[in-house]
């Protein structure tokens, strides 16, 4: 199921098909929330309201206030809903400014109460019940797991159990007639993480984490707020699905009937058909997923479907481009394996057609989900070797290429463009900061059959002064370890293994141990989640 607002107080903007939106896409006329804050400094509220007002983007206008009297005239003032997130004002919530806030929500305007809003206004139980739960206390903050209760809801549909380090809340008279999204363990208990809620006419929804800035790093509990907020304004499930096509069925690698085997174990997409050249590729698809709609000549003919909204273009490397830009102008998503094409024109082209035709267009970054690059950004959320100011990495073998069109400069655009894709992208996502310079070097000393550079190497320097050493080599005939990444205060070692070396001195004595890769790579999977 694809998440689309299909009420009257949330429309999401649905150009051209109207089958394909997401959490993200902008509203066709803005709303407007207001977000109450205050309270101890122990609580993030203030940075918390920036970050939600720029997840949510320029379609929900956010203003934040401490004023509470701004509570008196919610309607009158233009709000659509109503975000909590203070403490300490127990007695603060006075008849006129109760009287505003429950009429609203009573009337139909939305209402996410974040953490320690169920420690706020504890002087009125009128607001405790429209809440549908109080703060009764916490234990020391802890690492501990949210569990899903409700798959199938907005707010939680596709988000996965996940674990993280905050405040545990422990809730007292807790409505009975919540419906609770998410839940922790305590003792044998089940506490409520996440739950939704009526009060009149208004939807109520409240999030029992947030009070660690690890938390709001957390991107699911960020999907779960934004969510959160789109529910109150009235955002739901629709009854659709993100029809998806292989374009190309890839006799390397498989890669056709796996793209449409994700799809298929993806809630809201649905793999309808697939199209190649090859007429034996055809053939393979026909037995291997015979439900399939088949076509062996034309793109144009597959993209006739009308019951088609997806493309994913999983063709050699140099037909990405034109493949992509016919697909959009057709009016269908397109996910490109990558690389994404060949050169920076062909990408400008490509992304400036997907923003004028208003389709959403992708890379299957798949690699971001490996379970050795998620450990290693968990060791570095933890501070384990300080702040990052070098890396290398790369891959090096000595070993012919083959003859086929991954070696051939033309179609796959060269030595750098397959495995240092994923590279400079784990880069990237490692290293938040702007790229400065980039220098490098191509040699051709072997294997002169094929026309690939036998070697590259590029060499990356930051805003930040970081820099990155990468290296691709089917010339080396010592191999370079994968990563080796070094910080202020210890460094990483991984090398293809199940294991990471992590070298610290945080403590103020020097470790060096072994840490064992316990997520699985599974990044297939989560990249079509976030598609869907």
């Amino acid at each position: 199921m694809t998440l689309v607002a299909e009420t009257s107080r949330l429309r999401l903007n649905k150009p051209h098909s109207a089958r394909l939106a997401d959490l993200t896409a902008p509203l066709t006329m803005n709303k407007k929330i207001l977000y109450i804050y205050g309270g101890p400094e122990f609580h993030p509220t203030q940075r918390a309201g920036e970050l939600l007002a720029s997840w949510l983007g320029d379609a929900i206008d956010v203003v934040r206030s401490t004023d509470l009297d701004t509570l008196t005239n919610l309607g009158a003032s233009g709000y659509d809903a109503v975000v909590l997130y203070a403490t300490g004002f127990l007695h603060d919530l006075t008849r006129a400014r109760a009287n505003g806030l429950l009429d609203f929500v009573k009337n139909g305007g939305g209402f996410v109460g974040i953490h320690a809003a169920a420690d706020c206004f504890r002087g009125n139980r009128d607001f405790i019940a429209m809440l549908g739960c109080e703060f009764q206390t916490h234990p020391e903050t802890h690492e501990f797991q949210i569990s899903i209760t409700q798959k199938d809801h907005y707010i939680t549909t596709r988000v996965p159990d996940f674990t993280v380090r905050d405040e545990m809340y422990h809730l007292q008279h807790v409505d009975p007639n919540i419906t609770v999204l998410a839940h922790t363990q305590w003792q044998g208990k089940r506490m409520p993480m996440a739950y939704v809620k009526a009060h009149g006419a208004g939807r109520v929804a409240y999030l029992a984490n947030g009070h660690t800035a690890q938390s709001w790093a957390h991107p699911e509990f960020r999907k779960l707020l934004t969510r959160a907020v789109r529910w109150s304004l009235g955002a739901a499930l629709p009854d659709k699905v993100i029809r998806c096509a292989a374009l190309g069925y890839g006799g390397a690698f498989n890669m056709g009937k796996g793209h449409l085997e994700w799809i298929g174990a993806t809630p809201g997409m649905q793999a309808v058909a697939m199209c190649d050249a090859d007429p034996k590729r055809a053939d393979v698809a026909r037995s291997e997923m015979p439900h399939l709609k088949v076509y062996h000549s034309r793109l144009e003919d597959l993209l006739k479907m009308d019951e088609l909204d997806l493309v994913v273009n999983i063709l050699p490397h140099n037909l990405h481009a034109p493949t992509t830009l016919q697909c959009l102008a057709a009016g269908k998503h397109v996910i490109t394996e990558k690389p994404f094409c060949i050169d920076v024109q062909e990408a400008t082209s490509m992304i400036e057609s997907a923003h004028a035709t208003g389709r959403m267009l992708s890379t299957f970054h798949n690699r971001r989900w490996d379970g050795d690059y998620l450990l290693i950004h968990d060791v570095l959320a933890r501070g384990l070797i300080g702040e990052i100011y070098h890396i290398e990495c790369g891959t090096s073998s000595y070993n012919h290429p083959g003859f086929w069109w991954r070696s051939d400069k033309a179609v796959s655009g060269g030595v750098m463009h397959d495995w240092g894709a994923h590279f400079i992208d784990w880069i990237l996502n490692l290293v938040p900061a702007r790229i400065t310079q980039v220098t490098g070097d191509f040699q051709k000393r072997v294997w002169h059959a094929v026309s690939n550079e036998d070697h590259g190497q590029a060499y990356i320097r930051f805003e930040n002064g970081v820099t990155a050493d990468l290296l691709i080599s089917s010339i080396g005939a010592l191999p370079r370890t994968k990563w080796r990444i070094f910080g202020t205060k210890g460094a990483i070692e991984a090398d293809w293994k199940d294991e990471i070396r992590v070298v610290s001195h945080v403590s103020g004595v020097r470790h060096d141990g072994i840490v064992k890769v316990t997520l699985p790579g599974y990044g297939s999977t989560q990249y079509y989640r976030n598609i869907a």
